[in-house]
């Protein structure tokens, strides 16, 4: 009896740990996706710094701020009031398709982050030295180590002895020639003479008198020139998709929604004015409109078009009532704009904060039947609108504090590079 016990109990023991790791596995999956676009745990970033978050507030606050902090600042809650401000008023995501034990795993990970000991710096006496210490230390030391220049040092004497041994065997045929056809080859040194003292032509000279060193010449030249245009095409072309326009689930047409109707971009992408995403709009946002408007055609038909919202739904477009025995076939967008992983972009600090129009980013939306990608979105792009676009100081209370410095110093207008638009740190942190 004793033992079984004993038994009974280890067998909790193991599957409590057993628990407690999936859950901080979990945790730190969901922080990852989740957290780590606005927040660090040692530094603040767009949000504050998360360290030891779990003394700073209760458990049941933070399900309440995580699940959606808007609605918790329009209830009043002073402490939700006090963060808002302290952060520029800048909205945080909400995330209500998170569970209470998801969130409960993401504090339970910060918890467990702030907890564990400081990295310690790595000393680096240079700029350089600090890279190279970065690059050595990821992925096994990646491409550049020391065992790539020994690599390429070796391939290096390879081709110079290379092109030793074919010169000395050049000298060796001419002898042998020499001695086979003495008078051709007589011939030929007279003939050489007397180009030499012609003046020969730079081609004579490259080509037959130096054919090595004319080889490697060429071969220098075709390796800048097509360099060039490689690094021309790798700087225009790759991950650059300007002008793409791929066919959607659905013919939906923004010239007809937001041109036409006059439909605000914000009501289907609501969230470009509250998060990093613009988000895509749901279908029911769809069925808001087309449960009335059903676009039938002669015979009576509802549109193809119209009909595939109605299936993602399960919308019975007769009885005009939902139908739980209807299958439904989510509608799968294909995303146009794309940003690379390493580039961060807040749709909110320029949508809500900077007032910038969804055509500088996206062109003339409201006059395409298909979407294409009007812009390069390029880094240099992004720097260039930096450097020109105005903050509009005068019209935004965000900016309040910074208008009354600027009429202070006498300025007017202050560009977003001036106001640390162009620090790195800013969509590369």
């Amino acid at each position: 009896m004793k033992l079984s016990k004993l038994l009974t109990l280890a067998v909790s023991i193991l599957l409590s740990y057993q628990l407690a790791f999936a859950d901080a596995a979990e945790g730190e999956q969901l922080y990852k996706a989740n957290c780590t676009a606005c927040h660090a745990i040692n530094e603040k970033v767009v949000g504050p710094a998360l360290k030891d978050v779990h003394k700073r507030r209760e458990s049941a606050w933070l399900l309440k701020w995580i699940k959606n902090s808007q609605k918790l600042i329009a209830s009043g809650d002073p402490v939700a009031v006090q963060v808002y401000k302290e952060n520029n008023e800048s909205p945080m995501t909400a995330f209500e398709n998170l569970t209470d034990a998801q969130i409960s795993s993401i504090v339970d990970y910060i918890k467990k982050e702030s907890e564990a000991p400081a990295a310690p710096a790595v000393a680096a006496t240079s700029p350089t030295a600090k890279v190279s210490a970065d690059t050595n230390s990821s992925n096994g030391g990646g491409f550049y180590t020391s065992g790539t220049y020994y690599a390429l040092l070796v391939m290096s004497l390879v081709l110079a002895i290379i092109v030793f041994v074919l010169y000395r065997i050049q000298k060796v045929v001419e002898s042998l020639y020499e001695q086979k056809e003495p008078a051709a080859a007589a011939a030929e040194k007279a003939e050489n003479v007397s180009w030499k003292n012609n003046r020969l032509s730079f081609r004579y000279k490259l080509f037959k008198k130096h054919p090595v060193v004319g080889t490697i010449l060429v071969s220098l030249l075709f390796m800048v020139v097509f360099g060039l245009l490689g690094f021309d095409y790798g700087n225009k072309e790759i991950g650059v998709q300007k002008g793409y326009a791929p066919v959607q689930p659905i013919n939906y047409s923004h010239e007809l929604h937001a041109g036409t109707y006059k439909i605000n971009c914000l009501y289907c992408h609501s969230g470009a004015d509250k998060g990093k995403q613009a988000s895509i709009p749901s279908a029911s946002t769809c069925m808001n409109c087309h449960m009335h408007v059903q676009a039938k055609k002669e015979d009576g038909k509802v549109s193809p078009e119209i009909q595939k919202i109605y299936n993602a739904v399960g919308w019975d477009a007769e009885k005009r009532m939902y139908d739980p025995s209807k299958p439904k076939t989510p509608i799968k967008w294909v995303r146009i704009h794309n940003l690379p992983d390493h580039a961060y972009f807040n749709h909110a600090q320029h949508v809500k904060i900077g007032k910038v129009e969804c055509q500088a980013c996206h062109g003339p939306i409201e006059t395409m039947k298909v979407v294409s990608q009007q812009r390069s979105l390029q880094m240099g792009w992004c720097i260039n609108c930096h450097r020109e676009a105005n903050v509009d100081v005068a019209n935004n209370d965000y900016y309040e504090k910074l208008h009354a410095n600027l009429k202070t110093e006498g300025q007017a207008s202050i560009t977003v590079a001036q106001n640390g638009g162009l620090e790195c740190g800013k969509c590369h942190y």
